[in-house]
Order: C-alpha cells, then sequence, then structure tokens
C-alpha cells in the first residue's frame, strides 16, 4: 500500500471523514483560527505512521475536522516548510492526503510581501498566476500515479470560480477590497535581494513569498480546485529602505489576524 493510502486509511479510522469537504492549509502563525471551528477532532501528524514530522513545530502540526458555519473542513495547521528539512514529496503527499479525505475545494493561507507600490502592508490578497523561482516541482519523481501523468496542465493554477467567491464575500460582508496580483515564489527562507525583488517586479509580479507554487502545482496535478488567501505582511526589498526583519513579519501578521481570519471563515462558508 502506497504511504498516502495508508495515512488516509489510519485517519479514516480515527475520523469521520465526510465528502465536500473544504481543505484548508493555515500557517502556524494563524493558529487562532482553530477557534472557529466546531466539533474539533483533532490527530497530531507525529501519531500517524508514515508521515513525516520533524522540525521545531512539529508537536503543533496536526489535522483538525470539523464544521464551519455548517460546511464541513479538514485543517492542516503547520505547513511544512523546506527549511526545516521537508522533502518536496512531503508537501505534496499532505495536498494528495486532503483530496483522498474528500476535499472539493483548497484554501493556501500565505503571508506575503508587496513589490506593487498600491498594495500595502495589511492588505488581504490573492493570487491569479504565479512564477516559480524555487528549482523545484513536486511532481518531480512523483510516485504517486493515482491521477494519471505528471505532465500537469498549469495554464490556470488558480480557481477563478473560488478567487470570485472571495472577492464578492469580502466586498459585500466586510467592505474590504482584495487585491489581487501575480506571486512570485523565492526558494527562502532568506529573503529576496533588492535586485531579486525589482527583477521579479519587471517580470511583472505583485507580491513575494514562500511554500506556495508547489502546493499548488500538486493541487492542480490532483484535480483539487485551490485559491490563495493572502496577507501583505511587508514591502519588498524594491519597495523599502528598511531591513526586511521576520519579528516585523509576525507583529504585522498578529495586527491584521482580526479580520482576515474573519473573512477566513466567512469564504469557507460560501466554497
Amino acid at each position: 500500500m502506497h504511504r498516502i493510502d495508508s495515512v488516509v486509511k489510519y485517519i479514516k479510522g480515527k475520523v469521520k471523514t465526510q465528502d465536500r469537504t473544504v481543505g484548508i492549509v493555515l500557517g502556524n502563525g494563524f493558529s487562532e483560527f482553530l477557534s472557529k471551528i466546531e466539533w474539533k477532532e483533532e490527530i497530531p501528524f507525529s501519531t500517524i505512521p508514515n508521515l513525516n514530522s520533524i522540525g521545531k513545530d512539529k508537536e503543533n502540526n496536526k489535522f483538525v475536522f470539523g464544521k464551519i458555519g455548517g460546511r464541513s473542513v479538514v485543517v492542516v495547521l503547520g505547513r511544512l516548510h523546506y527549511n526545516l528539512g521537508y522533502n518536496i514529496s512531503d508537501i505534496s503527499d499532505v495536498i494528495f492526503i486532503l483530496k483522498e479525505l474528500g476535499c472539493e475545494k483548497l484554501i493556501l493561507t500565505a503571508s506575503m510581501g508587496s513589490i506593487n507600490p498600491k498594495i500595502h502592508v495589511g492588505d488581504i490578497a490573492t493570487v491569479v498566476d504565479h512564477i516559480n523561482l524555487t528549482g523545484r516541482n513536486p511532481l518531480y519523481k512523483c510516485d504517486y500515479n493515482k491521477y494519471g501523468n505528471v505532465f500537469a496542465d498549469m495554464l490556470s493554477p488558480y480557481d477563478e470560480q473560488s478567487i470570485n467567491n472571495l472577492l464578492i464575500t469580502a466586498k459585500k460582508e466586510m467592505n474590504i477590497n482584495v487585491k489581487t496580483g501575480i506571486f512570485v515564489e523565492f526558494p527562502g527562507p532568506s529573503s529576496e535581494t533588492y535586485s531579486e525583488a525589482l527583477m521579479a517586479k519587471k517580470m511583472g509580479a505583485d507580491f513575494t513569498g514562500f511554500n506556495v507554487c508547489n502546493e499548488v502545482i500538486a493541487a492542480k496535478y490532483c484535480d483539487l480546485p485551490v485559491v490563495v488567501f493572502g496577507l501583505i505582511t511587508n514591502y519588498g526589498a524594491c519597495l523599502t529602505a528598511n531591513k526586511i526583519r521576520h519579528e516585523d513579519i509576525v507583529y504585522n501578521r498578529g495586527v491584521s489576524s482580526g479580520y482576515y481570519l474573519d473573512l477566513l471563515s466567512r469564504f469557507v462558508t460560501k466554497l
């Protein structure tokens, strides 16, 4: 049995899963979102056989099952970061597991930097296309061939219906204008240089960040419609003379988390 199938079998033996579920990949920085989930059942990564769990956040990473406004959700708390030692297959495995657990839509939360002077810290943003500069692809040597050949089409990687639902929900219910744009991903964990940010801007990108593109590619391969629910937490190096400090990003994320997570919970019910 493939490791993904064994993980799914283990989870289904612990939790009653449901079809028509929304999957959410939630960074540890947004963990307070879990308080909005009803009827929670949690399975820590560290208790699941054949699921890699490493790094400083491994004790916090878990699958959380429940409902938001009557909509079934499966939340992955703790994005798997390359710099913690995860392999590209670990990252794609989580997306495939969500698909096999019955998810029909996927939301990827993300902290992003703006390289567009019209997009500011504190803005909520979503991605319409991306430029993957990581040098990585989750379909390279992919050994889970359930979804067909690995030559996945990436012409329209982001789900237009979900994007439209987000824009309408934000404007109607919270009077928020969600910014849209192109995301460029660098390998990280260091921030981009001035010249790298300027290059990305000249390539047409609006946001920078880490750990999104390969999750999107994996979702596209397994036919799981995906949308990025992003928060602008800093300006890119080409828009500021200040150092890009992680503690500032964490602070800005905390200041904005109230309305960000409120809109996220509203958006889930519209999918």
